[in-house]
């Protein structure tokens, strides 16, 4: 509606798709305020409609997703665990920092995370943080050491060990589109 519509200004469509995301991250009852201003920032930093909808569709592909696990019954520590992840993803996470959260012992949180997802809690993490170093590295100019400090690697050169063991190629081909980052996309 308001792509070929000249007639609305850009800060007010983006005021407008701004309020859906806070609406649709409240519904999902993330009470992180930092991962809200995140996308909420990155929302207003957009140059084109495009990205804005881009941003919003995200948001929206994670309600849809919490709802379905929610109807699913899947249960309500493995969701809370998941959406700790989500939005702390940059701090040390571990099995006993998460176990403690949602009140469990490590080992039966362990259990119950793989019985729903199919995946281990710490390879779960490793995944999440690795399509978010991705996802930085191919929309932002930042520095590879600042992204891994970001999506919650301390030591540099273990980032691009993990990062070139999951992705099959370095951060710096990913970033530069190289023909071997190209090469491993047709083979998928």
């Amino acid at each position: 509606m308001y792509h070929p519509e000249k007639a609305y200004s850009e800060m007010y469509v983006k005021f407008l798709f701004s309020s859906i995301i806070k609406e649709i991250y409240e519904a999902m009852d993330l009470p992180d305020e930092k991962r809200l201003s995140r996308e909420i920032d990155r929302l207003y930093r957009a140059k084109r409609l495009q990205d804005v909808w881009k941003l919003t569709e995200k948001a929206m592909e994670e309600l849809e997703e919490y709802l379905a696990e929610e109807e699913k019954g899947t249960r309500s520590e493995v969701t809370q665990v998941k959406n700790y992840i989500y939005q702390n993803y940059q701090e040390e996470l571990s099995v006993d920092i998460l176990a403690e959260k949602v009140y469990l012992s490590p080992g039966y949180l362990s259990y119950i995370f793989k019985q729903e997802t199919g995946m281990n809690l710490n390879r779960f993490i490793k995944a999440f943080r690795m399509d978010k170093a991705k996802e930085l590295l191919e929309n932002s100019q930042k520095k590879i050491s600042q992204i891994a400090k970001e999506v919650g690697f301390s030591n540099n050169s273990y980032f691009c060990r993990s990062f070139r063991e999951y992705f099959g190629v370095t951060p710096e081909s990913c970033r530069k589109g190289t023909a071997e980052y190209e090469k491993m996309d047709t083979e998928i």
